[in-house]
């Protein structure tokens, strides 16, 4: 707030009762602009989400610092009816309310409203690792009730909010951010911002790593991923997970064009190998993910303008042991047996470069209502591709170009995609508002028609609140598996369908004060034509339809002036029908039951700590799969905050998994049999330094 108003009281006095006029006029116009102001801010950051007609949950990254949060991923966890999984690249990935836990693409990730899935495998595993440190807010939808934007969310989206949203008058939040932790982590970084008349610089920068290695075992080929006759060499050890990463970020806003770039350079190990051996310790993947956004928003009168265009690079990127030594497969020429000595080696590179741009008008002329139309269009295609292994024929471990006779991918992969999205929003009165509209896709393979969504917002009173949403949506198959060739462990299809699901969702808000809400819902879900392979069929096919339903509660309030409680239960059920083996089964590789939360107690304004609990319920396996089910687990943190306010520093000191919990993500059938194993007890500490 501006000082105006506690001046003009202390100068009231002595200036006596000739000002009284000018000093009311300026104490009245420093008041409205104020109003007008923190109006205009809390429209801009969202902070009346209840009211948005989604199922969103918001999670402030200053708050997720006093609990020790470290990073996206650990932040997601939180979200209620989220679940992580993973494969043998390590590609961990959110599961959104039991929707195909073994398929990408399925949510989407957005930084400062730039969608950064990775056209290979749609996914954004390399994201997972940002600090929070960089982020301000987070906020996540449920469901496929995406906004207009021409981009589809299958199960949901994820809006990461950097500190690049800035707001006039707001103090500076320049500042320095160092950590440390356990398996070596170490990370550190800085947020600069620059502002002038009419521009506004943002950048931010940090470099981590570690060297996590994480206990894994039997492989794959105890499972027969590489032949009966290899059995024998499948191996147990530690799987080298460890870290490399760099990000740069930079934001520039003029008047009314602005850019957003980033240079995401993410490198790790290669987990539980590319073709399901234990690879090496130094063996690695690299996932870089670029882009460069440039936008123009503008209104005229009744409309508002928005045009944007941007390019797109990432790239899959592996050096790794395939195969161990002695290793013995048949010759692609006659089908004889070469022995590999010393083992298969491979050099797997495929870039994708992404063409996107979009034009939206917004109209508000119509009284009570906000129309919103346009069209997005993005080509996407492989730049390069090369292909190296040992050699096939000889057995010698030297690598061997193969990359015209026996490429991993399709070099000549290309596609075109155009979406044109309608969409009111009819504030019909006071209480009772609605939004419909449809989105029209068409791409170089299929045509997913006319998705159309609908959803209602009635406030029967300021404490009281609910919505109704419908939707329809698809998910497009990942580059992975239309693409993949000769390929033991997955195999790419271009006549794949997209997936398509029908959502049917209610919710009620009971506010008990500004900060202070339960909101429950339920939802049902329709899935058709999912995609799936299997060990034993490594070809991607639409072979699985899901029906899924459950309910989610969550709530956020206090005991008193100096604490914030958070939590959340979620449910979720259903059942999976196998089309291509005429039977069905519960819902697989799902928790059906997840409760999280936190609490946060303020010993002084300088001093906090904190507890973050969750618990995952176990899960059944997948169809033909004769292991046990997957245990449940629980896991308790504790964090101490404390921030010195005279040199403007906080430093937090944070334990996980503070009773040492064992916990996995699932494995696919005939691959790792006793699953993957995750971090157990752990420790971070943070400092950081604001200017």
């Amino acid at each position: 707030m501006t000082k105006l108003p506690n001046i003009s009281f202390l100068l009231f006095p002595i200036l006596g009762l000739t000002n009284l006029n000018a000093q009311t006029d300026a104490l009245i116009s420093s008041l409205s602009n104020d109003m007008k102001h923190f109006n205009k801010v809390a429209t801009a950051t969202k902070q009346n989400e209840n009211y948005q007609p989604y199922i969103i949950s918001v999670f402030k990254g200053s708050e997720l610092e006093k609990l020790g949060v470290s990073n996206l991923k650990e932040a997601l966890e939180l979200v209620p009816g989220v679940d992580m999984a993973t494969d043998s690249f390590n590609n961990q990935t959110p599961i959104f309310r039991g929707s195909n836990s073994l398929a990408y693409g399925q949510s989407k990730l957005f930084i400062d409203d730039v969608l950064v899935n990775n056209t290979f495998f749609d996914s954004y595993s390399e994201y997972l690792s940002f600090p929070i440190e960089i982020i301000k807010r987070i906020e996540v939808t449920r469901g496929p009730g995406s906004k207009t934007d021409g981009v589809n969310a299958y199960a949901g989206s994820i809006h990461v909010i950097t500190y690049a949203e800035d707001f006039k008058d707001f103090k500076n939040n320049d500042k320095l951010v160092f950590k440390y932790g356990s398996y070596d982590y170490i990370m550190g970084g800085f947020i600069k911002n620059f502002k002038a008349e009419d521009l506004k610089v943002f950048t931010d920068f940090y470099y981590q790593q570690d060297d996590k290695k994480l206990y894994a075992g039997p492989d794959g080929l105890s499972q027969g991923s590489l032949g009966a006759g290899n059995v024998a060499l499948s191996q147990t050890g530690d799987a080298p997970l460890w870290l490399k990463e760099y990000s740069l970020g930079l934001n520039i806003k003029y008047k009314d064009i602005y850019l957003k770039a980033r240079l995401h350079e993410h490198t790790k190990g290669s987990a539980y190998g590319i073709n399901l051996a234990l690879p090496q310790d130094d063996d690695r993947m690299k996932l870089p993910n670029y882009y460069f956004e440039l936008g123009y928003n503008k209104d005229i009168n009744d409309f508002s303008v928005y045009i944007k265009a941007g390019i797109k690079y990432n790239a899959f990127d592996s050096v790794s042991k395939l195969a161990p030594d002695n290793t013995i497969l048949l010759k692609p020429s006659d089908g004889t047996p070469v022995t590999f000595a010393n083992g298969i080696y491979s050099e797997h590179f495929a870039a994708q470069r992404e063409l996107y741009q979009s034009s939206y008008v917004k109209y508000k002329g119509i009284e009570k209502h906000l129309i919103t139309f346009g069209y997005r269009l993005t080509n996407e295609e492989t730049i390069d591709m090369t292909s190296k292994l040992s050699n096939r024929e000889t057995g010698d471990a030297g690598l061997f170009d193969y990359t015209d006779t026996l490429p991993f991918f399709d070099k000549n992969a290309k596609r075109s995609t155009l979406v044109i999205s309608l969409q009111d929003e009819f504030q019909y009165s006071n209480s009772l508002g609605f939004m419909y509209g449809f989105n029209y896709e068409k791409n170089t393979y299929k045509t997913s028609g006319i998705e159309p969504r609908v959803s209602m917002v009635y406030q029967h009173s300021s404490e009281d609140i609910f919505k109704a949403i419908y939707s329809r949506s698809h998910r497009n198959a990942s580059w992975q598996e239309m693409y993949t060739m000769n390929n033991r462990a997955r195999v790419g299809n271009t006549n794949l369908d997209p997936e398509k699901v029908d959502a049917f969702e209610v919710a009620y808000i009971k506010k008990f004060s500004s900060d202070t809400y339960l909101q429950t819902n339920i939802f049902y879900l329709l899935n058709k034509d999912q995609i799936y392979n299997t060990a034993t069929d490594s070809t991607y096919r639409n072979v699985v339809d899901t029906d899924i339903y459950g309910f989610e509660l969550e709530y956020k309030g206090n005991f008193t002036s100096s604490d914030q409680l958070y939590i959340n239960y979620s449910y979720v059920a259903g059942t999976s029908y196998i089309k291509d083996e005429s039977k069905s089964e519960s819902l697989p590789n799902v928790a059906n039951h997840l409760l999280k939360g936190y609490y946060i107690y303020n010993i002084s304004s300088s001093l906090s700590v904190s507890g973050l609990a969750k618990y995952v319920g176990s899960k059944e396996r997948i169809s033909g799969d004769t292991r046990d089910k997957l245990d449940s687990y629980s896991t308790l943190d504790t964090s101490l905050n404390y921030k010195n306010k005279r040199h403007n520093y906080t430093v937090t000191l944070s334990l996980k998994n503070i009773f040492d919990a064992t916990l996995k993500f699932p494995s696919s059938p005939n691959t790792y049999s006793q699953d993957y194993e995750q971090e157990g007890r752990s420790f971070l500490v943070a400092l950081k330094k604001k200017f």
